[in-house]
């Protein structure tokens, strides 16, 4: 297996081209390509390379200043292009699960009987692979995504891109190329404004000629135009800055999630393992790790619970108060304040009603403020869950389909094998939604993480909610034309001091979790977007009249075992620790 380095690597993925943003009726212009990289294998021996495979999909949208459109809010901007689009209406047509797809194939064009590899094709067919036509009725793609023309000062444009990485977890590294900036013709009001901006420069006598190569040197319309760059978490093309936090457990207490009692009830000793953890995580909010003195209060997070056995049960609304979980005395079990108070129902003996489950949790939901962002952690094994019915009671709750949740985060709780492929299907659905595998006793690890530093490192909840509601990450703020020529500084281990960068010339390492310590591979089968906004501000004049900005977004995927992240395919170095 080779790795196929910038140098070497075929633009076989071409994702944009030639764009405009100008002045008065002039053209200028602004424009992205992307291409991917796989890792080859060796086909004709018995022996075959493990393989990656990078696919995308994205929406864009243009505010120009029209009657009805805000520039504070997308959903009012015009769609300019998207992908899948089969309709060609730029609006992105719905994008269909697996378990959708063994449902009902036809939703993509295949005959009802299809089978396992066709629909997995035709699932990743919905994806741009930019190599061949695929499995849904799509052409391969041929750019550009960011082509347009007329852009008038004040005028602004966004495009997010979901990235999908198939086959293995990789690593992937985002990097700008290709950056050319063109001076348009010297019409009068151009000439005019160009000559006041560098008459020092100019002196008496000068040709156009000298005029234009002032203009390419300083790539004007590239520094005026105010770019964006951000990990978009739960994909709907708005930077989000943050706000409290709304989070309800919702815990799986039937009889497959029992646990080893030393002694007495099973069913008690679930509950105090349960609420041990929780007592756990909420100290940690309340002291902020240990950064902090206590004061009793969680905020900027509240926290709930729903226990479920035959029915589901709200024992706790969620609540920033630390007394209403841990109780006046300290937390100890058996204390009569606190959820130690709840009068916890009989087990079922079988079956799992996990959509009941994920209502009663969404109806907790809805206590919180509306401003709140509302996370449903979900702690099952999994057992006996039918996918279909999960899948869309888990859909028919999200925020955005006109319910209360607007992130799942799903504990798998010592799941089988079996259960494992029903539970992880969550990450298909729209946003930013988690499935975490724990071992089957180990609760508080899974909502805490592990206290010994020689355990296996898991995801915890605490890791993955995070201990701030800082809102999503920007990559850059400043000029398009930083943004494209500036590097990132990587300095050691592939990793980066600041996730805010001067810019991403050169590779930058993107990071598919960054709540969790060190850079996080991309799963499989997974949806994780990031996102561009541009705008042209109104002061800029003439003097970019017919201007044009043309570049590449370039992204590499390299797979992660047997890989550490630290090799960076656009210097074609690895990086030494400093």
């Amino acid at each position: 297996m080779t790795d196929k380095k910038i140098t070497g690597l075929s633009r076989r993925t071409l994702l944009g081209g030639l764009g405009a943003i100008g002045v008065a009726s002039a053209g200028a212009g602004l424009g992205t390509t992307a291409f991917f990289s796989d890792e080859e294998g060796f086909t004709d021996n018995t022996i075959e390379a493990g393989a990656v495979e990078l696919r995308m999909d994205w929406q864009q949208s243009y505010y120009m200043g029209l009657e009805g459109q805000d520039p504070e809010d997308h959903t009012t901007w015009e769609p300019v292009n998207a992908y899948p689009d089969l309709d060609g209406d730029d609006r992105q047509d719905p994008i269909y699960t697996r378990f959708q797809l063994e449902e009902d194939p036809t939703l993509v064009g295949l005959p009802a009987n299809a089978d396992e590899d066709a629909i997995e094709e035709a699932y990743r067919g919905q994806f741009a692979s930019f190599e061949d036509t695929d499995g849904s009725g799509n052409h391969e793609f041929v750019g550009p995504v960011i082509d347009l023309d007329d852009v008038k000062p004040g005028d602004r444009g966004e495009i997010t891109i979901s990235k999908h990485v198939f086959d293995n977890p990789a690593y992937l590294w985002l990097n700008a190329s290709g950056f050319e900036h063109t001076v348009g013709e010297l019409n009068d009001p151009k000439r005019e404004a160009l000559v006041e901006r560098y008459a020092e420069e100019l002196g008496e006598e000068f040709t156009d000629d000298d005029v234009i190569a002032l203009a390419e040197a300083e790539a004007q319309l590239a520094k005026e135009i105010e770019a964006t760059l951000w990990y978009d978490d739960d994909c709907d093309n708005f930077f989000d800055e943050g706000s409290d936090v709304c989070i309800q457990f919702v815990v799986d207490n039937t009889d497959s999630m029992g646990s080893s009692a030393p002694t007495g009830s099973v069913t008690e000793y679930k509950d105090k393992l349960l609420i041990e953890a929780l007592e756990t995580y909420v100290d940690r909010l309340d002291t902020g790790n240990g950064a902090e003195s206590s004061d009793g209060d969680t905020a900027p997070f509240s926290v709930g619970l729903t226990n479920w056995t035959t029915t589901a049960d709200t024992v706790l609304l969620p609540t920033s108060d630390v007394n209403d979980v841990v109780g006046t005395d300290g937390g100890s079990y058996n204390d009569s304040t606190g959820l130690q108070t709840i009068d916890y129902q009989d087990e079922i003996q079988g079956g799992t009603d996990l959509p009941n489950a994920i209502q009663a949790g969404a109806d907790a939901l809805a206590e919180c403020s509306e401003d709140d962002e509302r996370v449903m952690v979900l702690i099952t094994n999994g057992i006996n869950v039918d996918t279909s019915q999960f899948l869309a009671a888990a859909s028919d709750n999200l925020r955005s389909e006109g319910g209360e949740v607007d992130r799942y985060l799903i504990v798998g709780f010592g799941t089988p094998p079996n259960s494992v492929d029903v539970l992880e299907e969550i990450s298909t659905l729209p946003g930013n939604h988690r499935f975490m595998l724990v071992l089957d006793t180990d609760i508080d690890a899974a909502i805490n993480g592990p206290t010994d530093p020689n355990t296996d490192p898991i995801t915890s909840v605490a890791e993955e909610i995070g201990f701030t509601a800082g809102g999503e990450q920007p990559i850059f703020e400043g000029s398009l034309y930083d943004l494209l020529t500036e590097s990132p500084n990587v300095t050691s281990d592939g990793f980066l001091d600041d996730y805010v960068v001067d810019g991403i010339a050169g590779g930058y390492p993107l990071d598919s979790d960054r709540n969790r310590e060190g850079r996080q591979c991309y799963p499989n089968s997974d949806t994780r977007c990031i996102a561009l906004e541009w705008h042209l501000p109104y002061e800029v004049g003439n003097e970019i009249q017919g201007d044009s900005v043309v570049f590449d977004l370039d992204f590499y995927a390299e797979q992660c075992r047997h890989n550490d992240g630290t090799y960076n395919p656009f210097a074609d170095e690895t990086i030494s620790p400093a």
